[in-house]
């Protein structure tokens, strides 16, 4: 075998290669870590350091945006440095830290054996001011780092740590603090640690720590020595932001020793008066977990002991054990126990993951009842227990919370179960909070709060939260009652600025309100806000709508006021100054409503109300007899909440009351409080009534001790009420008085009172007597008149005096009153004196009576009285005297008179009289709805001496009556009336025997049947008999007819009319007569059957008044139930006059009554009286209805006289005077009652005055004559006509003027007003004079001319004296005087000679002058046309005597006599 000739290299070859390359990369690199290692070394030494030292100064500046400086350095990084200072400054935050002389040694070699090894760090002094955090608002939340088991990757040794003066600034504060702090400390790899840390101050000893710790790993023991104190003025509190005055001083304690398995410790901690706690803590460490036990009592001590409740006071058990497992981030609370005895036990367990940070958690208490002590017993209950449960997310976990609660009871209600849930959800997108609350089997301490909320109730509230808690959106807020159901919505963002708010109560139905409002409440209503915005910055604002709908208050006066539908619109503003602001823009009821704003501002502490209400007409319960006009009222308030001041304003044009109507009512009410803040209400009113205007003013003041009603006063034309009352404490007895200082009596006409004249006073005074209300009353009347029908005598009182007292008056009053009075008339009565006393208490008041006078103006009457009625129990009454003395009659009582009626209506009467030589015995006996008895006795009553006082006189007779009635529940009443007058005697008819009068009425089983006669031995002259129908029941108050039952009557009267017409109430007509009248009756009700006949033969009348005579009078007839017919009707006026007629009746069903009647006057006397006399012709017919007549006649006058002597009165007499206004007012009233009585005549009547009708005396002898045509109707006649004079004169002021050319028209006014053209002509030789009355005769004027023409002065004086004004002597120019004050009409002037005329009792008195000298003449009418005077003068031949005899109105026969001669004569006066 051969071998290469130049074989490879071998293996050995190439490593040696390799070795050499690395020995020389092992050199190179040994060489590059000397190099580096030499130059870190000399970067490390002082005088690099010291180089670099302004780029580090600059450049860290720069990086903290401050000041930073760095000293001289001295020594190296790898042996040890020394600064001679250090300055750091961050203007930003205000951070400054000034180090001087600082220096540390340490080992850099010992690193190479994993130790960090610092033998020393000291500074002579630190000077630290701390960062200005006062204006920091929002903390910079740090970055969340995760981290595993911890383990040193080297061990560190400090062997000594010196800090000899450290001094801290607070700039916050203002205060600065100095320490020296002094520490070694150990840390091995295997955790092998010890600690010696000592931190002491340099100041007044506040903050220090002292803390000892030892770790032997190898022998896994603990030993900890930690104290310290926390001074309330020191470091830790001030940086807390606590004051000294606020702060606690805090001392701390933790000493243990033993195995890291079983370590044990105790420790100490106490906050003055805050808390103290003590307890044991145990720990257990292995290799990744720790174990740890804490029980231990924690206590409250000083201000916060002292301050806290009972319950809350003493020890409480705390008990907490676990352990974290540093392997799986996870910390376990096995157990959390706090327990304090009678107050609560709490028991928890969690479980937080901090890997996964999550958390599982529960919470278990139970709440003792005595913590109800905590709130003064306001909430107290069975058992209460809470359950909470956390899971989820550590940062935001899903949270649900139970409260269970049993017998809860609070101050309006007991809750028989109480269930609390509420559930909290999180996510990514935020969480949500659903919660609810249900109570059941609530019993409200209040029955209307109960039927209002009903025993069960739900709240429940869902809500949406932000993630940044920006928004809390509330989707869902609900309350549910059994009537009542809330809902709404709202959001809140994160400054609780609340958006888009809604809340709205249905309510179902409204009775629920019926028992806490008290009223009969229906229907359904709604509460609505909506809009609801609010923010602390701005405030917020609302709108609310109210609404109901079929509503109802039970009070019909109410639901018409409100109506079905009342509601209310309006806003709500709330400032930032939470000013308050409602403006309800609408308030409409039925009959109310308006806008209204109210403010409340200024924290709650300024009201103001200002409000515009319209009042509809029927505000105002119709039934109560008042109505108000649409009326206005005006609120406006303003002033402190407590004390708002202002006015309310009631305005209305009219309020009717009682038949009358008060105008124009104006009400202020001014609302003032005094310095003590006392209310008083300032009302001012003021109104019309009947034209006249009223003031009222009344002051109402509300201090704490009672309330004042000063300053009363209602004035007026008719009218001042004057006075003042109190109520101590609010209550009676008050005391004050009313005084009626002037009370016109006319204005109670006004209020339906038929008062024409008169006035009172009054006063009444309220006294409190030992405890009790006494009013004492003084009230007198005076000159009292009523009004009175025409012609008929006025009712008067013309003085009552009423003065007593009333003792315990609201509550069991007691009396001890007098009613005097003197001259009362009510025609018939007039009652001179009148006495009453009433006495004792409502169960027994006492009343005696005791009054004298006249009944009918002649018979004496005497009244004396004496009775008992108690009130206090129903009604009872005894009355034991009774004694009335009429005339010759005494009316008495036989036995006392007793009468009761109780509470349940009982009531028994026992009554018996003697009467006269009679006797009257009356009882009853009534059980409502049970039964009913009455009996009545007339007996053995004479009539005679009442017919004898009553104006019947010559009538007699005996009266016996018995009358009896009964019913018994569910049967027909029986009923019986048996008697009559026997020996019935009158003068009128005294030659006829007595008659005798008989009765016997029944009513059984539902019929009545009469039977009544009258009539003696000789002659039946009334008959009647009858049955009727009849359903009647006293027990049931019922009264009915059966208009199918049968009825049979006849009535029947054949005699003289002069028999029983002295019986008939006409004392101006005298009627005799036979009459005869046949009635007969039979069917039904509804077909009634009647008819009957009727005669009047050789009948006479007569008018005693107007003298107006009818004899021989004839009338014949017949009617039925269609109606009656007389065809033929004559008589005689007693001389030529003849008078005939018929009439007609007709009964229908449309109209009812219709009737038709003809007469025939021819030469008759219609009036025979000495001052009106006349005959005439007339035919008149009359057609008609009940509610309408046609009225034609013609009258033609044949001759009448009229005498005005009789006519006229001879002398003024005493006038009443009344009110003119009221007059009318009464006028008005009368035609508005004729008008309402619906009868209207149609007048077509012609009246026809040839001549011959004569106006004689006083003066004026005249005849006239005319025509004139009445139309028009009854209520409202039209006169068109004229009448002229034909002849006459007329004697005046002592002259004869002759009637020329004179007539009276009448135009047809309403009411008629005649116009007058009278003229009077008085001629002499020289003059002519003309007197004329013309103008209406409501008004007529006087006119006085002459020809020539003169002053009318001068032509009374020519005509008077027959010489000028100025030649007139003095007692002429008196006598002129006087008669150009009769020519005026005037009666208050100075008339001496008619003075003299009337005193004298002379019909002529002249006093005259002229060539002749003065005389005097004087004369009087002996009769009627026979004269006598006499006359005297001052020369021969003026003094005598004179008669004048007058035979007839043309002739009279005259004779004079003087001293020088006598002549007769006979006149003939002719008037044309």
């Amino acid at each position: 075998m051969t071998l290469p000739d130049d074989p490879k290299p071998s293996g050995t070859t190439k490593r040696g290669k390799v070795a050499k390359w690395a020995r020389r990369g092992a050199i190179a690199f040994a060489c590059l870590l000397l190099m580096m290692i030499a130059i870190v070394g000399i970067a490390g030494t002082g005088p690099v350091l010291r180089a670099v030292t302004p780029w580090l100064n600059t450049t860290v500046a720069e990086a903290i945006e401050g000041d930073f400086e760095i000293g001289r350095i001295e020594g190296s990084l790898w042996t040890g440095l020394s600064l001679d200072r250090l300055s750091v400054s961050m203007p930003s935050n205000g951070l400054a830290v000034e180090v001087s002389q600082f220096g540390f040694d340490w080992s850099p070699l010992a690193l190479l054996g994993g130790t960090l090894r610092i033998d020393r760090i000291e500074s002579a002094a630190i000077d630290v001011v701390l960062p200005d955090m006062s204006g920091t608002e929002d903390a910079v939340e740090e970055e969340e780092t995760t981290s595993g088991g911890f383990a040193p990757p080297l061990a560190i040794e400090l062997g000594k740590l010196a800090l000899e003066h450290v001094r801290i600034s607070d700039p916050a504060s203002g205060k600065s603090f100095e320490y020296g702090l002094g520490a070694s400390a150990t840390i091995r790899e295997n955790l092998e640690a010890a600690l010696s840390l000592d931190l002491r101050p340099l100041d007044d000893s506040i903050d220090r720590l002292r803390v000892e710790l030892d770790l032997d790993a190898d022998a896994q023991r603990l030993k900890a020595d930690i104290e310290g104190k926390l001074d309330r003025a020191g470091l830790v509190m001030t940086l807390a932001g606590l004051a000294p005055e606020d702060a606690p001083d805090v001392t701390i304690s933790l000493k243990g020793d033993g195995p890291a398995a079983g370590w044990k410790g105790r420790i100490e901690l106490a906050a003055s008066d805050l808390v103290t706690l003590g307890g044991d803590l145990r720990l257990r460490l292995d290799d990744s977990r720790i174990g740890f036990d804490l029980d231990g009592l924690l206590a409250t001590q000083g201000d916060l002991a002292a301050q806290l409740p009972e319950p809350l006071r003493g020890d409480v058990d705390l008990g907490i054990g676990g352990q974290f497992d540093a392997d799986a981030s996870i910390l376990s609370i096995t157990r959390g126990d706090i327990a304090k005895s009678g107050l609560a036990t709490i028991a928890a367990t969690a479980e937080i993951n901090f890997d996964d940070s999550t958390v599982l958690a529960d919470l278990r208490g139970d709440i003792d009842s005595a913590v109800s002590g905590l709130i003064e017993d306001a909430v107290t209950w069975g058992g209460l227990d809470l359950t909470a449960h956390a899971e989820g997310p550590l940062e935001l976990p899903d949270v649900n919370v139970m409260l269970r609660g049993d017998q809860v009871a609070t101050p309006v209600s007991t809750i028989g179960t109480l269930a609390l849930d509420a559930d909290l959800r999180g996510d990514e997108d935020g969480f949500s909070v659903q919660s609810r609350i249900d109570v059941s089997g609530n019993e409200w301490q209040d029955a209307d709060l109960g039927a209002m909320l009903g025993n069960t109730q739900q709240v429940a509230l869902d809500a949406e939260i932000a993630p940044d808690f920006s928004k809390f959106a509330l989707g869902k807020i609900n309350i549910t009652t059994p009537g009542i159901s809330v809902n709404g919505t709202t959001d809140i963002n994160d400054v609780m600025a609340v958006t888009d708010g809604e809340l709205i109560a249905d309510i179902r139905d409204l009775a629920i309100f019926a028992p806490i409002s008290g009223l009969d409440l229906t229907g359904t209503g709604q509460v609505a806000i909506r809009d609801l915005a609010w923010s602390l910055e701005q405030g917020g604002t609302a709108n609310i709508a109210i609404k109901a709908d079929q509503t109802g208050f039970g009070i019909t006066d109410l639901d018409r006021i409100v109506g079905a539908t009342p509601t209310i619109d309006g806003k709500l503003a709330v400032s930032d100054a939470f000013d308050l602001s409602i403006t309800l823009d609408q308030i409409a009821t039925a009959m109310v409503s308006g806008p209204a704003q109210i403010d409340i501002s200024n924290e709650f502490s300024n009201l103001s109300v200002k409000s515009d209400l319209s009042v509809q007409s029927g505000v105002v319960p119709p039934d109560i007899g008042v109505s108000i006009a649409p009326a206005t009222i005006a609120i406006n308030l303003d002033g402190d909440i407590a004390a708002p001041a202002g006015t309310i304003k009631l305005v209305t044009p009219s309020v009717s009351a009682g038949g009358q109507k008060f105008e124009k009512l104006d009400l202020v009410t001014e609302m003032r409080w005094s310095d003590q803040a006392v209310l008083s209400l300032i009302n001012k009113a003021g109104f019309g009534l009947m034209g006249r205007n009223y003031d009222l003013a009344v002051d109402v003041v509300l201090p704490a001790d009672g309330l004042r009603v000063d300053n009363i006063a209602l004035t007026g034309e008719r009218l001042e009420l004057v006075g003042s009352l109190m109520l101590p404490d609010y209550a009676v007895p008050m005391r004050g008085k009313l005084s009626v200082r002037k009370l016109d009596a006319v204005m109670l006409s006004d209020f339906g009172v038929p008062v024409t004249n008169g006035a009172g006073t009054a006063d009444v005074a309220f006294v409190p007597k030992s405890g009790q209300q006494q009013i004492d009353v003084n009230a007198n009347l005076k000159g009292i008149r009523l009004a009175a029908e025409d012609g008929a005598e006025q009712p008067a009182i013309e003085d009552v005096v009423l003065a007593g007292s009333i003792l315990d008056a609201f509550e069991k009053p007691g009396f001890n009153l007098k009613l005097n009075g003197s001259d009362i008339r009510f025609a018939p009565l007039a009652v001179d004196r009148l006495g009453t006393e009433i006495t004792g208490d409502m169960s027994a008041i006492g009343i005696a009576l005791d009054a004298n006078g006249r009944l009918q103006g002649n018979i004496p009457v005497k009244l004396d009285s004496d009775m008992e009625v108690g009130l206090s129990d129903g009604i009872n009454v005894r009355a034991d005297q009774l004694d009335i003395n009429i005339g010759s009659q005494n009316i008495a009582l036989r036995e006392p008179l007793l009468f009761t009626q109780t509470e349940s209506g009982q009531q028994k009467l026992d009554a018996a009289l003697n009467v006269g030589a009679g006797q009257v015995i009356a009882k009853l006996d009534h059980r409502p709805k049970r039964n009913f008895t009455a009996n009545a006795q007339i007996a053995d009553l004479v009539l005679g001496p009442w017919g004898e006082m009553f104006g019947l006189s010559g009538l007699d007779g005996t009266m016996n009556v018995t009358a009896d009635i009964s019913e018994a529940s569910g049967q027909l009443p029986i009923a019986t009336v048996k008697g009559g007058i026997e020996n019935i005697t009158t003068a009128a008819v005294k030659d006829m025997a007595p008659f005798g009068m008989v009765l016997d009425l029944a009513l059984r089983d539902g019929q009545f049947d009469g039977n009544a006669t009258l009539g003696n031995e000789e002659a039946q002259i009334v008959e009647a008999r009858g049955t009727v129908p009849l359903g009647v029941s006293i027990l049931k108050q019922d009264f009915t007819l059966d208009p199918d039952a049968p009825i049979d009557a006849l009535v029947k009267v054949d005699g003289e009319i002069a028999q029983f017409w002295p019986y008939v109430p006409a004392p101006d007509h005298v009627m005799s007569g036979h009459l005869k009248l046949d009635v007969v009756a039979s069917g039904t009700l509804d077909a009634l059957d009647w008819n009957g006949n009727i005669a009047l033969s050789d009948g006479a009348y007569e008018h005693l008044e107007y003298g107006t005579l009818l004899k021989q009078i004839t009338i014949s007839g017949d009617f039925d139930q269609n109606g009656l017919r007389v065809p033929e009707i004559t008589a005689t006026d007693g001389g030529n006059g003849r008078i005939s007629g018929s009439a007609e009746v007709t009964l229908d069903d449309d109209p009812v009554v219709s009737y038709k009647a003809n007469l025939k006057v021819d030469n008759a006397a219609l009036s025979r009286k000495d001052e009106l006399q006349f005959w005439a012709d007339v035919t008149a017919s009359v057609t008609g209805t009940e509610q309408t007549a046609d009225i034609q006649s013609n009258v033609t006058l044949r001759r009448g006289e009229v005498d005005l002597t009789l006519a006229l009165p001879a002398s003024v007499s005493t006038l009443d005077v009344e009110n003119i206004e009221d007059s009318r007012q009464r006028e008005e009233e009368e035609k508005k009652k004729d008008a309402a009585s619906g009868f209207v005549g149609n007048l077509d009547v012609t009246v026809d005055i040839p001549g011959r009708l004569f106006v004689r005396g006083r003066g004026l002898d005249s005849e006239w004559g005319g025509k004139l045509d009445i139309s028009g109707t009854t209520v409202d006649p039209v006169i068109v006509g004229q009448l002229q004079a034909l002849r006459g004169q007329l004697d005046i002021i002592g002259k004869t003027f002759v009637i020329k050319d004179s007539k009276i028209t009448f135009s047809g006014a309403t009411p008629p007003d005649p116009l007058l053209d009278i003229e009077g002509v008085y001629t002499t030789d020289d003059l002519t004079v003309t007197a004329g009355f013309q103008g209406p005769a409501s008004d007529p004027e006087l006119v006085l001319t002459s020809n020539p023409s003169l002053p009318e002065d001068e032509i009374l004086s020519q005509v008077l004296f027959g010489k000028s004004q100025g030649s007139l002597s003095a007692i002429e120019a008196v006598q002129l005087a006087s008669a150009v004050n009769e020519l005026s009409g005037g009666g208050g002037g100075l008339d001496i000679v008619g003075s003299v005329r009337r005193f004298i009792g002379a019909d002529v008195l002249q006093v005259g002058g002229g060539e002749d000298g003065p005389n005097v003449k004087v004369g009087k009418y002996l009769t009627d046309g026979v004269y006598v005077g006499t006359k005297t003068g001052t020369t021969p031949g003026s003094s005598g005597v004179e008669v004048e005899i007058e035979l007839t109105p043309n002739i009279s026969v005259t004779s004079e006599t003087t001293e020088i001669d006598s002549k007769a004569g006979v006149q003939f006066r002719l008037d044309y």
